[in-house]
């Protein structure tokens, strides 16, 4: 065989090789992305002992696939807000991928406890919208000890635990 020819030969069956991987990550989504919302607007408000919280710097951490953080301050009310968070992603389409999705709010250093206002991890379903009205009106008392819910989910006998020092 001459070279041209094994040149040829070697060159058909890269491609045999290729398009089917190519083919199967089609399958299995690596290449389709879409939009993902990681979290809902939250509208809230920091309060201790009653009192509003003024220039408190907060923060929310969303984890899925990769790590989105966002920072706001709590104005002369204690009132922050945080809008939607939306993301392109490959994610949802890849069967190999685990679907969870951790949200936490915090403030401060968010290995100390008592700076978690917010934690839960959800399945990345429409089930995200059960938590649309807490984080709507999401007043969080700083002198209050974090407690955990379990809340429903509708029509499946199962519960998202939530950690929260903030009135549900």
């Amino acid at each position: 065989m001459n070279d041209t020819k094994l040149k040829s030969v070697t060159l058909i069956f890269l491609l045999f090789l290729l398009f089917p991987i190519q083919g199967c990550a089609g399958m299995f989504g690596f290449f389709n992305k879409q939009d993902v919302t990681l979290s809902l607007q939250i509208k809230g408000r920091l309060l201790k002992n009653g009192e509003p919280q003024v220039g408190v710097k907060i923060t929310r951490e969303l984890i899925y696939g990769g790590t989105y953080t966002d920072e706001v301050t709590s104005d002369s009310n204690g009132d922050f807000y945080f809008k939607n968070k939306t993301i392109r992603s490959s994610n949802p389409s890849n069967m190999f991928f685990n679907s969870s999705l951790l949200q936490s709010i915090y403030i401060g250093n968010k290995q100390d406890e008592d700076s978690i206002l917010w934690y839960a991890t959800i399945q990345f379903t429409q089930e995200q919208a059960l938590f649309s009205d807490i984080l709507n009106n999401f007043e969080c008392e700083l002198s209050e000890e974090a407690i955990t819910y379990d809340m429903p989910i509708k029509g499946t006998g199962q519960f998202y635990t939530v950690y929260t020092r903030c009135k549900l």
